[in-house]
């Protein structure tokens, strides 16, 4: 392995919007599998959605946040002050209402979620949050490339200048990665 994921909090519930699923683990979990993981040389990205489980995680010490839905200001203070960097992954949550046939009321609810993640992208870049570029997707996966340049949109809807989007994609994805 060259890095571990676990997950810290469950995923986006689209049969009751605005919840998160069950699942993950707690901040001294969190903490105990960051400190294992370092003693083999080895950092932590941590799937979670929801300020709690977001918090938690920074402060335990993950590398990464992949997703992130119901992100706060306070959240990405924290993961600012930790240099925890954020992975947005905005089309994962698109992809996934548009593949379950959702009710209006969620893919209503999805809009609206979507909307404020790329508020808070926006204001993750302006304090300085280092931001890398995934799609969630699972390789191989035909449909990857179309995945990845829409995540580079989502970027540029956020207000991110193209060039820092561009270096987001490369060079921040690659320190991420240790690269």
């Amino acid at each position: 392995a060259g890095i571990i994921k676990v997950i810290a909090a469950g995923m986006v519930s689209l049969k009751e919007p605005g919840r998160v699923t069950a699942g993950g683990f707690n901040k001294d979990e969190l903490r105990f599998i960051v400190q294992a993981a370092a003693t083999c040389g080895l950092g932590v990205m941590a799937h979670a959605n929801g300020e709690h489980a977001i918090i938690d995680a920074a402060e335990a010490g993950v590398r990464s946040i992949e997703h992130g839905f119901f992100m706060s200001k306070r959240a990405l203070e924290m993961m600012a002050k930790k240099s925890t960097f954020w992975v947005p992954t905005v089309g994962a949550l698109k992809r996934a209402a548009e593949s379950a046939h959702v009710s209006k009321e969620t893919e209503d609810f999805v809009a609206g979620l979507i909307h404020s993640h790329l508020e808070m992208m926006q204001y993750a870049h302006g304090i300085g949050v280092p931001l890398a570029v995934g799609t969630d997707c699972v390789l191989p996966d035909s449909g990857y490339a179309e995945a990845y340049e829409a995540e580079l949109v989502y970027f540029e809807q956020a207000g991110i200048p193209y060039g820092e989007v561009i270096k987001i994609a490369g060079e921040c994805g690659a320190n991420l990665l240790g690269l």
